[in-house]
């Protein structure tokens, strides 16, 4: 098509969105957005009242399904000599960063395009418009939207359905035709509304707002800079840009947002390793945790004045400590129950751990050396040697909350688009970090339960 200049009005619509817009159409080997590639990518590009064009075969380096060949019209051979998508990559990614990227059904189209950029190593996303969900409220009293269906019932003129190009044309067609028959503001209410990630707010500076707009869309750890380059906020993302968007339209900011000028983005492959990357980030730049403690306990041994290690349970706060945790427990009484059940069955003084209850007395004899099984050697030096020597040994095996049998383990995260991937040690419920100190924040207990549940294949079991 060359007749760009049939839109004004979705032209002139556009440009109120004080952003370039793309509309975009993709075909691809298959639906699924890890396996399957593309094979041809159109899009018409609205620019302050112009409208440029782009499209290009892809070679997918996989073969074609026959029956989305036939769907299509694109085969093996049509792509045979067709350049891959890294070689397409600088061309394409300045046509769509930044812009409101607009398809029918989005998510395939937009998703497609992020997985090619992160196979390539490239950082892309957008704001993203699904046409579907518009026709849905624009026109309630249909109940197919599909474009098959749209371009049926509106008499859209098409040849060689289903190839990029072609599909692009119609959906701008319908658009056009929609903002001839329906209201302009409630047209543009719509369309901000379904923005999914949304646009950046218009008050950013221009200067931040270019930072923000080159974020990818996918896991890492961003940090909030200050005019004067003072780190603010550190944040875990499992999609950045989108989750930074909907914070930045938030109706009470934080104040790190309020006093922002730039940003640094650190990526990881999962959440994991961005929880990892986010405890050492933290580190770097002297940052305190944002998040709320919680009720978890843990135990810590600590010598007394005789050196014999007593076992203390304490809250396990948010944040970094430079001792390990042992066990992980949803209050103190569950703690009290595992250590006390620990000692027993490891046959360690209870009174030397000093875990007997409250209300023994104190002065009288421990109850174990009362009932003839110690010999009260566990008071002298060799003894307390001994003993500590075993709680060393033993700690580990202290019960960890929702790890079953686990009590120390490894964790591989990969990034399926990638392969890259990273190997990291969990234990008493907090990830160990390359210093040899250990972090815990309230959102690790759930990370991990979920990895035993869909991924126990990338956990190794140590102890």
């Amino acid at each position: 098509m060359s007749d760009f200049a049939r839109w004004p009005l979705l032209s002139e619509a556009f440009s109120r969105l004080g952003r370039p817009v793309v509309v975009v159409d993709l075909e691809t080997t298959g639906g699924n957005f890890y396996q399957d590639r593309i094979t041809e990518v159109a899009l018409v590009r609205f620019e302050q009242g112009r409208a440029t064009h782009y499209e290009q075969l892809v070679n997918p380096c996989r073969s074609i399904p026959e029956f989305v060949a036939r769907l299509t019209g694109i085969h093996d051979e049509t792509v045979k000599n067709a350049p891959v998508f890294a070689d397409i990559a600088a061309d394409l990614l300045p046509l769509l960063q930044g812009a409101v990227v607009v398809a029918h059904n989005s998510r395939f189209d937009y998703t497609f395009l992020r997985h090619e950029f992160a196979r390539i190593h490239t950082d892309f996303a957008a704001p993203s418009l699904c046409t579907v969900q518009l026709s849905r409220r624009l026109y309630p009293e249909f109940y197919k939207h599909s474009l098959d269906s749209i371009i049926e019932r509106t008499g859209i003129q098409t040849a060689n359905r289903h190839r990029a190009m072609t599909d692009v044309a119609a959906l701008c067609d319908y658009l056009e035709l929609s903002l001839a028959e329906k209201n302009h503001q409630q047209w543009d209410e719509h369309v901000r509304v379904l923005m999914n990630p949304k646009m950046l707010p218009t008050w950013l500076p221009d200067s931040l707002a270019q930072q923000l707009y080159a974020l990818p869309d996918s896991y890492g750890v961003l940090v909030w800079f200050d005019h004067f380059g003072k780190a603010q906020a550190i944040e875990a993302h499992e999609r950045a840009y989108s989750e930074t968007a909907t914070l930045l339209h938030s109706k009470k900011l934080p104040p790190h947002i309020k006093a922002a000028a730039s940003i640094r983005f650190i990526p990881a492959v999962g959440q994991l390793h961005t929880l990892w990357l986010k405890a050492q980030t933290m580190q770097e730049y002297q940052l305190m945790p944002s998040e709320k403690s919680t009720s978890f306990s843990t135990v810590r041994f600590i010598a007394d004045e005789h050196g014999s290690l007593q076992a203390r349970i304490v809250l396990l706060n948010s944040g970094t400590r430079n001792w390990r945790p042992y066990g992980l427990f949803a209050h103190k009484k569950a703690a009290k129950r595992a250590l006390t059940q620990w000692s027993q069955e490891h046959k360690l003084c209870p009174d030397s751990l000093n875990i007997l209850p409250t209300s023994y007395a104190k002065g009288e004899p421990c109850p174990v050396e009362a009932v003839g099984k110690c010999n009260g050697n566990c008071r002298q030096p060799n003894g307390i040697k001994h003993q500590n020597q075993r709680i060393t040994e033993l700690a580990v095996l202290l019960p960890v909350t929702d790890w079953g049998k686990a009590h120390e383990i490894e964790i591989t995260e990969t990034d399926p688009l990638t392969g890259n991937s990273i190997t990291l040690l969990c234990a008493g419920g907090a990830l160990a970090l390359p210093d040899g100190s250990w972090y815990f924040d309230s959102s690790l207990p759930i990370v991990i339960k979920n990895k035993f549940r869909q991924d126990k294949e990338n956990i190794r079991l140590i102890t």
